[in-house]
């Protein structure tokens, strides 16, 4: 293991603050071939820092996948989606993190926002 920090930002280079409590989620195989997933909620910055079994352990060493949970603050009603849904999945993000012993670890995942569905009026 080792100690992951980062952002999540827009391809404009600006803080996905609008992600605040989502999770990013990251999952590769340890040394032992076991799986290991590691999570970390977003700031209001944008930043996250993520935590596999305790405070600062970071995620397992080497290629991990990545994805970006979105915030859900009732099991009942579906929040907006803010950004496409394909970074909800490993096999659709397109994002990875390939975390080393010495480090730095310090990550930088840029994500788009959803798409605008069309209006009537530009359907016609």
């Amino acid at each position: 293991m080792a100690p992951v920090r980062g952002k999540v930002v827009y391809p404009d280079g600006s803080a996905a603050t609008d992600l605040k409590d989502a999770q990013v989620v990251l999952e590769g195989v340890g040394a032992d071939g076991k799986g290991y997933s590691a999570s970390g909620t977003i700031d209001e910055n944008g930043n996250f820092a993520l935590i596999t079994e305790r405070p600062g352990d970071g995620a397992v060493l080497g290629k991990n996948k990545v994805l970006i949970a979105p915030y859900m603050p009732a099991p009942d009603r579906i929040p907006p989606r803010i950004i496409d849904t394909k970074f909800e999945a490993f096999a659709t993000s397109g994002l990875e993190a390939d975390v080393t012993a010495g480090g730095p670890n310090d990550f930088t995942f840029t994500v788009e926002r959803v798409k605008a569905e069309p209006t009537r009026a530009a359907k016609k």
